[in-house]
C-alpha cells in the first residue's frame, strides 16, 4: 500500500473575495462616474482675483453668514476628490448653496492660486436640509491641487473662510 497523496486540486477564489473584488471596482467606477457628471471644473487663475470683492470672516463667522459650518475639507478617492463636509446651521441660508450658482462654493489653494469651482449643481437633493444636519459636496480634484495639509480658502457668495487645511 502506498501512502503517497495526490496534489490538492486548484481551488478558484472564494465567493467573498470575488465579491468583494467587484465592489472595489464597482466603486472605484462610481467615484469616476460621479467626478464627470458633478459639472467640476478647475480653474488656474491667481487667488487674488477670485478672492477680491469677498470679505475673508472667521469659521463662526462663515457660518452665521452662510448656515454651513464647515467640518472637514478632506482629500478622498485616492487623491482625486476633494470633500467639503459642512454642518447645517440655517437650512434657509444653508440650500442656497445648493440652488443658487453664485452660493456655490469655491476652493482656492493658497500656496499656488488653483481654484476649483463648480459650474453645476452638485447633486439633485430634493429633500430640505436639516438643522444639525451633516452634508458634503464632492469635488475632481483636478491637478492634484489639494493634498493633505494644503492650506485652501473657500469662498461662498461675498465671504471666505482662509487657512482651511485639507486632510487625508
Amino acid at each position: 500500500m502506498s501512502t503517497a497523496t495526490a496534489p490538492a486540486p486548484h481551488v478558484p477564489p472564494s465567493a467573498p473575495s470575488r465579491t468583494r473584488h467587484r465592489l472595489l471596482v464597482l466603486a472605484a467606477l462610481v467615484v469616476l462616474a460621479l467626478a464627470a457628471t458633478l459639472g467640476v471644473r478647475a480653474v488656474m487663475a491667481h487667488a487674488d482675483d477670485v478672492r477680491s470683492g469677498t470679505e475673508a470672516v472667521s469659521a463662526e463667522q462663515f457660518a452665521s453668514r452662510t448656515g454651513a459650518k464647515l467640518t472637514l475639507l478632506g482629500v478622498t478617492g485616492g487623491g482625486g476628490m476633494v470633500e467639503l463636509r459642512y454642518q447645517v446651521t440655517d437650512p434657509d441660508k444653508a440650500s442656497l448653496l445648493l440652488h443658487q450658482e453664485d452660493k456655490r462654493p469655491v476652493l482656492v489653494v493658497e500656496d499656488t492660486g488653483a481654484t476649483l469651482a463648480m459650474v453645476s449643481r452638485p447633486h439633485n437633493h430634493k429633500a430640505e436640509l436639516n438643522l444639525g444636519g451633516t452634508y458634503f459636496f464632492l469635488m475632481a480634484n483636478t491637478r492634484n491641487a489639494i493634498h493633505d495639509g494644503t492650506r485652501v480658502t473657500i469662498i461662498v457668495g461675498d465671504v471666505r473662510l482662509e487657512h482651511v487645511v485639507a486632510q487625508a
